[in-house]
């Protein structure tokens, strides 16, 4: 994944954002007062990505960085940029109109409205759960599709290569994602983040493992609604995420939709700029009955065991995709372990890269997960993860290890997993439901990592579809992984110390 990715970043990493004619404009206009308020300033240049990360790099670039503190807001961009430099921003900037081609430009500002849309809700999401700074969470949520975006306006056929495969295949776009460019295009834009020196948030909410941490975990649920809206209000997936945002801000589902609904109609009323259906207008489409997505649990009682036809339950829905294993990124990442296990040179990042890349790419598991064991050693908290880009409630991966169940019987000796047909009578009952409701399949790998003979974490694999069955060559080349990466960890370990 690496190769490719850093491939792509370095291609895009000059290229400019464009800015929306109607925001260059207005943007020209209203600064060409003496008296113009910052505040109104940034209600023009927040709405406009290209403006803004124009902005942000200019800020970044300029001889006192080291003295000041992060420029999280446009509005703050905007007073440490000054009159004179606001006044030459639009110029500056190129226009969409005159990017890319057609399909591409159109495609950008669909992904620039639905930006919109996300951050607007995000940012009202961050109000009612009284937040300190909530325009800190509309400029991450706006720039969260830029690496999409900029591909669109650059690389449009290998974007439409993407739309194909989903459709035809009716596979996940982040699936369709890893077989056409090799990696997932959050982290195209996670690399540009870092190379541009956009705000801390945005990195961090590109990272799964970031979940957890409540700002970041609105960002992902209103990302995600303002992309499931897209295909309609009351869609079973669309009812799941709010269910997911309900629970974020501890209301019923019924206040929960219709205050969102209103966020969307709100936001709705300045998007005259992208030339895009607002998502609010599908709000008008009539409801269509649908049954509630999601696998669930089977019951586990002596008299009604989970069903063991098939080896992997899935969503009803789910896609049937299968990674294909790419020898040689496995066979990479073996011998890049295994010689800075000789060396001593890896680090803790380093490690856990070449494992996930490793797992989910060269030995074609859909999702990776590695926890850590956190310092209270009542949880595993997801450190990585692969293969989730799309689903917020995945992303907050995590094990509790309070009373005697599969996990905590794991963690008594480095050892390993597989829960399949054979075994699943046996195990599936000692699997938390919590956990069942997060994964919602029943077949995975598991492998418990130990340094230096204390537990320190836990790997977690599967194929999700219930197609895509997991198999003996892929349980072996997980084992063999994991436990060279615990190797690994040991000799960062003692690097430390």
């Amino acid at each position: 994944m690496h190769n490719a990715l850093n491939a792509w970043a370095d291609k895009l990493q000059h290229a400019t954002f464009p800015a929306l004619p109607s925001s260059s404009e207005k943007l020209a206009q209203l600064s060409a007062d003496d008296d113009a308020n910052m505040w109104g300033l940034a209600q023009i240049v927040e709405k406009d990505p290209g403006l803004t990360i124009s902005l942000l790099r200019r800020v970044n670039d300029s001889n006192n960085k080291r003295l000041r503190s992060e420029v999280t807001t446009v509005e703050h961009g905007l007073m440490m940029l000054g009159m004179s430099q606001i006044r030459s921003l639009p110029g500056a900037v190129p226009l969409i109109d005159r990017a890319g081609e057609p399909l591409g430009r159109q495609r950008a500002m669909q992904l620039i409205a639905r930006g919109h849309h996300a951050a607007y809700q995000a940012r009202e999401l961050a109000r009612l759960r009284k937040d300190f700074e909530p325009d800190e969470i509309y400029l991450v949520a706006m720039l969260h599709n830029l690496g999409e975006t900029l591909l669109w306006l650059y690389a449009p056929a290998k974007m439409t290569q993407i739309e194909e495969l989903t459709a035809q295949q009716q596979i996940e776009p982040e699936e369709a994602q890893y077989v056409v460019l090799g990696f997932g295009l959050d982290h195209l834009t996670l690399a540009l983040a870092r190379r541009w020196g956009l705000p801390d948030m945005l990195q961090e909410s590109l990272k799964g493992e970031s979940a957890q941490k409540p700002r970041i975990y609105g960002i992902m649920l209103a990302t995600q609604l303002a992309r499931k809206a897209e295909h309609g209000w009351y869609r079973a997936e669309t009812t799941a995420v709010l269910e997911q945002i309900g629970d974020y801000l501890g209301l019923g589902f019924g206040e929960t939709a219709a205050r969102v609904h209103r966020f969307a109609a709100d936001a709705a009323q300045s998007t005259a700029c992208y030339r895009a259906l607002p998502a609010a207008a599908l709000l008008l489409l009539p409801s269509q009955p649908e049954a509630a997505p999601g696998w669930r649990p089977e019951p586990t009682t002596e008299e009604e065991q989970p069903p063991q036809e098939t080896q992997q339950s899935a969503t009803e829905d789910a896609t049937a995709f299968c990674l294909l294993p790419q020898h040689n990124i496995l066979q990479q990442s073996l011998l890049e372990l295994e010689g800075g296990i000789r060396k001593g040179s890896l680090t803790l990042q380093q490690v856990l890269s070449l494992a996930m890349d490793g797992m989910h790419d060269g030995i074609g598991l859909n999702r990776v997960v590695f926890t850590l064991l956190t310092q209270e050693r009542h949880q595993l908290r997801a450190r990585a993860i692969a293969g989730a880009d799309n689903d917020p409630v995945f992303k907050r991966f995590v094990i509790e290890l309070n009373g005697a169940h599969l996990f905590t019987r794991l963690m008594e000796k480095q050892q390993s997993l597989w829960l399949n047909d054979e075994n699943r009578v046996k195990f599936w009952p000692l699997v938390p439901k919590a956990f069942q409701r997060i994964i919602r399949t029943n077949s995975f790998f598991l492998l418990s990592v130990f340094v230096k003979d204390k537990p320190i974490g836990m790997f977690y694999a599967d194929r999700h579809a219930a197609s895509c069955q997991l198999d003996a060559r892929a349980y072996h080349r997980f084992k063999q992984l994991g436990l060279l990466t615990a190797k690994a960890l040991g000799v960062v370990a003692e690097k430390v110390d």
